[in-house]
């Protein structure tokens, strides 16, 4: 039986052999079946010359460009049937900062279906090469893309979803939109698009979200709704349309979600939406609605959000809306709605606001305004401010309460933030931090605000209305900066038992919300800001805009705080006056659906104001004092009637005479009073205390300008301001018609480019001006002086891209129909751009500078050179070869386009803009340019003009820069 262990051992040997073999095989078999995945070669060069492009160095493609690690780039392998081909599907790259144009690799991959560049700061246009991509999903929104709308993006027709909120595109919204079929998401918000809502856009039939807001549209709201049955969200608030509401409406029977605001035209009456009973969402604000509320809508049951604010409704609030308790706000402020206010709606524990509207005190109304979520400040009709037992709060115009006759002159708040000091002013605390149906009367009841509104999409259910800076502000008393009041609609602050009498309203403004984190926003947002710490992320993208109201009056409409300061973290004081008549003055702040609301954040948008202060025009009355009692009493009465008996008759004659000299020079300045008075001004007066103590009483040192009108000192002014003083001379021949004139003149050409008037001061013999102070004093000494010349290169940084031009009033560059004729337009600051940009490329002044004698200025040889074709040798010298010859040519025909003397062939600033960053082409233009050149109203006429204008005038740049008219009236920033 030996041998059967010799066979068990060779069984166990072929057995192992066998194994060996069959593992050796499999390994090599599995090897062999799944090789490494790979990106074809043009995909993987197109992603290296894109991430080189845009500095991306995270993207380790030799790991593997599909790998997980490389982030922001998705990859699907499942195109062949081995899977070792995969192709790039999908990259997210948003919130990068990311500058330059908008790569054209991009089309080099052809799999590409989800694109998000969003929030980061790309400009230019898009590439015409993308017309080849498949995209089903782009995402643009928060960049600096500009020019007319992209007809690239016309041609994907594979695209669902398209957003390119928050950038400069402007021009109609074409036609040819309606080739996307497939279209479900458009979002075309915050950009600059005029012209009417194409009817084309009723071919996207497929389309659930539509949002058009916030652009510069005309025409009548559209009535193809029926067409777009499929819409849930449709958003069209601020974008300048004309109402009604249209009755195709009715038929989106889908929508939850439907925001229409700030209409303009006619009246009409409320839209049929009894079909949409899945409303979440109505805003129908500011539309000019008339007539009553609809009962249906208290019978909604998905209802969490109501907006039917400043419309004009009327009536009675239906009775259904006590069924209401399931929604979240309730607006309806502004309106004129009647009747009793309903009991159930003063026990209401959430949000609703039916402020400024026509009740009547009943029996279960309100005898006092609410401390809670309810607001009904200035609720009642004028007929029952008769009415004693009703407070104040609950009138209408906010009537004073006080009985003893002590009025206020002067209120001063630091919105936002706590008690501040400022050079001995009180500016009193506001750190209320509710605000979205909230009446709030100070401690000594001087002064309150109504606040209205919730801040919408930012997924935070407790708003904080105070934005809170982060970082250190350098700016003069920044403890009026610090922090700021918001409110997502409308906020109004009420001065109570003021003075009657003229005052000047100061309000203070910084945009500061580029630094702020709202002290209740959710970690995952702080962790978004983080990097906005300066004007170089895509946080500088957000545009803040809103309306302001004194006295019910606008004095501000689309105002930008930083767009007025000219930065982030730079203050902005608005100075305007205004009348008191029945001891209430009001300012209102009211967000009309502009500007971005998703930049940095979701709900960064609305009013946001820093500080207010109020100061009379007229010379406030002393307090009367009751005489004090006392041991010394009687000896005072007897020593009293010796004064009087010998000190009246004294007191009279100096009296008379005091009051004779008074009554002279009062006739004497009656008339110059009289004439401001007519001219309506917009701006301050000041006391002669004043300016004395802002330019030190007239300091030598102080002064910045010497000329035939008299002399300028620089000042500073109580609250930081910085202003430059005009003090007429003794010795000028300007009297009190030229003073009067000079200031209706300046004060009515309100200009973003235009030297600012502050104000006057005419006390005394005193013929005062307060103007804007310019840093640099003006542009022709910048560039024509030696001793005070700028050194300027051919370099222009990114951030500093604005060129403000010179104004009108100074020969050589007022517009020809404006100097002859007085028509006075944006052509005419078109024209004067052209003279200064061909002043900055030659570093000439074109009215010092005459190569020949016949030529009267710069721009006569400027032509000349231009038809000869020799430009460049207009280019300053003192730049050597160091300049670029392309763009000095852009430059030099720029200006020869801007300064044609027909307005019409003239350039538009925003193809100027486009021309000079590269969006457009100036070929097609120079025909324009030609056409010019050969007008008899050209060179001719423009010789003939200038010639005779100029006769007997000598223009030095030192001399325009002395003279105060220049150094006030005609300077530019520089």
């Amino acid at each position: 039986m030996a041998w059967r262990p010799l066979q068990c051992g060779r069984r166990w040997l072929s057995f192992s052999a066998f194994l060996i073999v069959f593992v050796l095989a499999a390994v090599h078999g599995a090897g062999a079946a799944t090789p490494a995945p790979r990106l074809p070669p043009t995909e993987a060069r197109a992603l290296r010359r894109i991430g080189a492009k845009l500095g991306i160095t995270q993207w380790n493609l030799a790991a593997g460009p599909c790998d997980p690690v490389v982030g922001g780039v998705d990859c699907q392998c499942s195109f062949s049937s081995n899977q070792t081909v995969c192709h790039v599907v999908r990259i997210v790259l948003n919130r990068r900062n990311f500058s330059g144009e908008l790569p054209p690799e991009f089309a080099d991959l052809p799999y590409l279906q989800h694109l998000d560049l969003s929030l980061s700061l790309f400009h230019g246009g898009v590439p015409d090469q993308w017309a080849q991509m498949k995209l089903k999903l782009l995402f643009l929104m928060g960049n600096r893309l500009s020019g007319p709308f992209p007809m690239v993006l016309t041609q994907i027709k594979t695209m669902t979803q398209l957003d390119i909120e928050g950038n400069g595109f402007y021009g109609p919204i074409p036609p040819e939109i309606g080739q996307l079929s497939q279209m479900k998401k458009l979002v075309l918000s915050t950009n600059e698009f005029t012209g009417s809502i194409p009817a084309d856009l009723s071919l996207l039939t497929n389309l659930i979200e539509l949002r058009i807001s916030s652009n510069n549209l005309s025409g009548r709201l559209p009535d193809f709704w029926e067409n777009l049955a499929n819409l849930q969200i449709l958003e069209i608030e601020g974008s300048l349309l004309d109402g009604p509401t249209p009755p195709s409406l009715s038929k989106l029977t889908n929508l939850h979600d439907l925001r229409i605001s700030d209409l303009r035209g006619s009246d009409s009456s409320f839209p049929d939406l009894s079909r949409l009973p899945s409303l979440k969402k109505l805003i129908l604000r500011h539309c000019s609605i008339s007539g009553s509320i609809p009962t249906y809508i208290g019978t909604w049951k998905t209802l969490k959000h109501l907006d039917l604010s400043f419309n004009k409704l009327s009536g009675q609030i239906p009775t259904s809306f006590a069924y209401m308790g399931r929604v979240d706000y309730i607006y309806l402020t502004g309106n004129s709605l009647t009747g009793n206010i309903p009991g159930w709606l003063l026990t209401r524990n959430k949000i609703a606001d039916i402020s400024f509207n026509n009740f009547t005190a009943g029996s279960s109304g309100p005898s006092q305004c609410l401390p809670g979520s309810v607001n009904v400040v200035e609720s009642f009709s004028p007929e029952m401010n008769t009415l004693n037992s009703v407070q104040p709060c609950l009138k209408r115009n906010f009537p004073c309460a006080s009985l003893n006759g002590h009025y206020q002159t002067s209120l001063h708040i630091n919105c936002g933030d706590k008690e501040a000091i400022i050079n001995g002013t009180k500016y009193e605390a506001d750190t209320t931090p509710k605000g979205a149906s909230l009446l709030y009367v100070s401690p000594g009841s001087n002064w309150a605000f109504s606040s209205t509104g919730n801040f919408m999409d930012d997924n935070i259910t407790d708003d904080n209305f105070i934005a809170a800076n982060t970082s250190k502000l350098t700016m003069p008393n920044s403890e009026l900066y610090t922090k700021a009041r918001l409110s997502p609609l409308s906020l109004t602050y009420y001065g109570l038992c003021m003075f009657s009498g003229n005052y000047t309203v100061k309000l203070h403004f910084a945009e500061i919300h580029r630094f702020l984190l709202s002290i209740s926003a959710p970690p995952i947002v702080k962790s978004w800001l983080r990097p906005c710490t300066n004007d170089s992320t895509f946080c500088s993208l957000g545009k803040r805009r809103f309306n302001v109201f004194i006295q019910g009056r606008m004095v501000l409409e689309d105002f930008d705080i930083e767009r007025s300061a000219g930065m982030v973290g730079k203050l902005v004081i608005k100075t305007f006056q205004t009348h008191v008549t029945n001891h209430t003055l009001e300012i209102q702040l009211y967000w009309a659906g502009r500007g971005t609301r998703s930049i940095p954040y979701r709900g960064s948008y609305g009013p946001m104001i820093s500080a207010i202060s109020v100061t009379p025009n007229f010379q406030p009355l002393l307090t009367v004092e009751h005489p004090k009692t006392g041991s010394s009493e009687n000896a005072s009465r007897v020593s009293m009637s010796h004064a009087l008996v010998f000190g009246i008759p004294i007191i009279a004659i100096f009296t008379a005479l005091i009051v004779g000299i008074y009554c002279i020079k009062q006739r004497r300045n009656s008339l110059m009073h009289k004439d401001l008075q007519a001219l309506d001004l917009q701006t301050g007066s000041f006391t002669l205390r004043q300016i004395k103590a802002a330019t030190s009483n007239f300091d030598p040192a102080n002064k910045i300008g010497e000329g035939g009108f008299g002399s300028v000192y620089k000042g500073l002014l109580s609250d930081g301001t910085i202003i430059a003083v005009k003090q007429l001379s003794s010795r000028s021949k300007q009297g009190n018609r030229e003073f009067v004139n000079e200031i209706g003149m300046i004060s009515a050409l309100q200009h973003p480019n235009l030297v600012k008037l502050y104000g006057c001061c005419t006390e005394g013999n005193q013929l005062l001006l307060v103007y804007e102070y310019m840093e640099n004093n003006c542009l022709a000494r910048a560039l024509f002086v030696e001793q005070h010349r700028l050194r300027l290169d051919w370099l222009n940084e990114d951030d500093h891209t604005h060129i403000s031009t010179k104004v009108a009033g100074t020969i050589g560059y007022m517009a020809p129909e404006y100097a002859m004729r007085g028509y006075l337009t944006d052509k005419a600051d078109v024209y004067s751009f052209g003279v200064v940009a061909l002043e900055i490329v030659s570093g000439k002044s074109n009215t010092n500078y005459r190569p020949k004698e016949d030529f009267v200025y710069l721009l006569d040889w400027a032509c000349v050179l231009q038809e000869r074709g020799t430009l460049l040798e207009l280019v300053d010298s003192d730049l050597g070869s160091n300049y670029s010859t392309e763009e000095a040519l852009l430059m030099l025909h720029v200006a020869l386009l801007c300064t044609t003397a027909a307005p019409t062939l003239r350039l538009k600033m925003s193809e100027v803009v486009s021309l000079l960053e590269g969006h457009a082409s100036l070929q097609p233009l120079l025909s324009d340019l030609s056409l010019a050149e050969k007008s008899l109203s050209s060179s001719a006429v423009r010789f003939k003009f200038w010639q005779n204008l100029s006769e007997g005038q000598s223009l030095r740049a030192q001399a325009l820069c002395n003279d105060t008219n220049a150094v006030m009236d005609h300077q530019s920033r520089i």
